[in-house]
């Protein structure tokens, strides 16, 4: 079995990192009187202290949480799984009354309820330290993919078999606040037979009373996903400046081997194309989760670690012993780059990523099967209704999902087409060298463009205010 504190590593494979999962957005929960952004504002801060029992289904959370709230404040408001019962709540050391309130049990956050905290009076405004102790057992949902037309499916889980959870639980107190940074340390107590793998930076490991219990810190501006298992293996593939490491339960040598040639692959061409990226402590993790459905075939993506269902995997080998997720691995690696849209402005994260997962194929297989690759696109495209939104104003959620990827890369190919791969690939690293670190939008996306593209520039109005399918030239 890998535990993770004996991987050796730099720590540096570049200095960027990926902040998005395969299908989800997070719903942004407003704290109720909020001051405007500052240059460097105040992140929301979490320490966490969670305590798993897998043969129970339950979870048992201690939180400290700093929020940073305005002088008219007089709420708080998050959101938290909605049959968690909430022991303990203080502000700034003060008990706080609270209320609960129905979430909208729609497809992102299917079990999650909000919670406004009357703050106490007399309480200053500024940083507001929030004491926290809840805990119960996970709503349960089923996996994504365990039924056709599925309305509604969670991948977070606690049993006997494996832990999953990521956010779309609320598994923790979620006061995101657009434009406001969050930091998270977090501390995991498992049965001692059981190995744990999240995402962010491992800190240090202990043994405490027949349980192991892990801490790690996340990535600035993410969410931890926590994954764990009792019977994980692991492989280490050593990078230039880092590691790869794959860990699983019951997939052929083979497949890992070359899931792992695949991951080396897509991560070098990224490099040499775009520049370095940040993965915290230089570990690029592959966790085939127990899963037997799960979300998406690639699955979940945080900074320097992507979730996959080993089910889906499984089933997909049992016909096709050659079975590859090259593609859907190019666009979550894509992800760990392509992550400073913002907003609407999303589409331009989703849109790189799926165009990379493209590249990936013609660079690592066939510029033939890059080819089908984009008639699929095309043809996907070619049946969007005709007030389908265009991508200059297509939705922050997964309603656009051809728009956002396929029209998307599309629109990346006929830019190709239009400058030449050399003047392209060149644009493509500037556009990239330009903005990361930042949150754009699509303004600055056509701002950029329409200045590479010179005299062809109109192709970008054409690609980006055209809505329904395939725009047609004046």
């Amino acid at each position: 079995m890998l535990l993770e504190t004996k991987i050796p590593t730099s720590g540096k494979i570049g200095q960027k990192w990926c902040t998005l999962g395969f299908a989800f957005f997070l719903i942004l929960f407003l704290v109720s009187g909020m001051a405007p952004a500052e240059e460097k504002p105040i992140p929301v801060s979490y320490d966490l202290k969670v305590t798993i029992e897998p043969s129970q289904g339950s979870i048992a959370v201690h939180g400290n949480i700093r929020v940073p709230v305005g002088e008219e404040a007089t709420t708080l408001q998050f959101g938290l799984h909605e049959t968690f019962a909430i022991t303990k709540l203080l502000v700034n050391g003060r008990s706080a009354k609270f209320s609960f309130q129905p979430g909208d049990g729609g497809p992102i956050f299917p079990a999650t309820r909000k919670v406004t905290v009357s703050l106490p009076s007399h309480v200053p405004a500024g940083a507001f330290q929030v004491e926290i102790e809840y805990g119960g057992r996970l709503r349960e949902i089923p996996e994504f993919g365990t039924f056709p037309d599925q309305k509604q499916a969670m991948d977070d889980q606690i049993n006997s078999r494996l832990v999953e959870l990521a956010n779309y639980s609320s598994w923790y107190p979620q006061f995101f606040v657009y434009g406001r940074p969050i930091e998270i340390a977090l501390e995991v107590s498992l049965p001692k037979t059981w190995i744990a793998i999240c995402s962010g930076r491992k800190l240090d490991e202990r043994e405490d009373g027949g349980r192991t219990v892990t801490r790690w810190s996340s990535a600035v501006d993410t969410d931890i996903l926590i994954t764990a298992a009792p019977n994980f293996k692991g492989k280490v593939i050593p990078l230039a400046d880092g590691q790869i490491a794959i860990y699983d339960t019951q997939l052929p040598e083979e497949f890992i081997d070359r899931d792992g040639g695949e991951i080396e692959g897509v991560m070098n061409l990224l490099i040499q194309g775009l520049g370095s990226t940040t993965i915290p402590s230089g570990v690029v993790k592959h966790v085939f989760s127990p899963m037997r459905k799960g979300q998406g075939r690639a699955g979940i993506a945080r900074p320097g670690m992507i979730v996959t269902s080993e089910g889906r995997v499984l089933e997909e080998l049992a016909t096709d012993p050659k079975f590859s997720l090259l593609q859907d691995l190019a666009h979550e690696i894509g992800h760990f780059w392509w992550n400073f849209g913002a907003g609407q402005g999303d589409w331009i994260n989703e849109a790189f990523a799926e165009y990379t997962s493209a590249f990936a194929v013609r660079q690592m297989v066939s510029e033939e099967q890059f080819q089908k690759v984009l008639e699929r696109y095309r043809g996907e495209v070619r049946e969007l209704p005709a007030d389908a939104p265009a991508l200059a104003r297509v939705p922050f959620d997964g309603s656009g999902f051809v728009v956002r990827y396929y029209k998307g890369s599309l629109m990346l190919e006929a830019i190709r087409q239009a400058m030449g791969d050399g003047a392209f690939g060149g644009a493509i690293r500037g556009f990239f060298q330009t903005y990361k670190g930042q949150s754009i939008g699509t303004a600055e996306f056509r701002s950029f463009w329409k200045e590479k593209l010179g005299e062809k520039r109109d192709l970008i109005d054409l690609w980006l205010d055209s809505g329904g399918g395939l725009p047609k030239a004046p």
